[in-house]
């Protein structure tokens, strides 16, 4: 499962409910209704990405019940990176820069500071990493390797 959202529902909720799905990534994506990550993590593998756009744009709203809203979406996921699951935190990045809506036009890119080249290198690599160790048993080439902060990104593990 690979993505964010699949007729209204997300990868993680499908991860928690569909015993036919083995592990998900999430890409930037936001559990809906009352879906939360359960205290332990969730029971099959799962990595999650995030822009750090998206998590710092709660700061930005003025609008009190709005910023309630997107306080209380975020906190959903504090459980995710528990019970040995990943969560990927993409510095420099935009909810949009998961798409290829960058990639129309350079001015995009620079407008939003985002080096989605780079970003989808990072996304690309690390979503084949979990996979091919998750479903095809193969070893893990980075996800183990750079659990911490880097230049381009923070890796934690649970």
């Amino acid at each position: 499962m690979f993505g964010h959202s699949f007729g209204g529902a997300t990868s993680t909720q499908m991860l928690m409910e569909d015993e036919r799905i083995k592990a998900a990534v999430n890409l930037d994506g936001i559990l809906y209704g009352k879906q939360r990550i359960p205290a332990g993590g969730l029971e099959k593998p799962f990595l999650m990405m995030s822009a750090d756009g998206s998590l710092n744009s709660v700061q930005l709203i003025e609008e009190p019940e709005l910023r309630q809203m997107m306080e209380e979406l975020i906190a959903r996921y504090e459980h995710v990176d528990e019970g040995g699951n990943y969560w990927m935190k993409l510095n420099h990045m935009t909810h949009m820069g998961f798409t290829d809506l960058y990639l129309l036009s350079p001015l995009f890119e620079e407008m939003e500071g985002v080096d989605v080249r780079q970003a989808h290198r990072l996304i690309n690599a690390y979503s084949l990493d979990f996979f091919n160790h998750y479903l095809k048993h193969q070893p893990l080439q980075l996800l183990e390797q750079n659990i911490g902060e880097h230049p381009d990104f923070t890796l934690q593990k649970g």
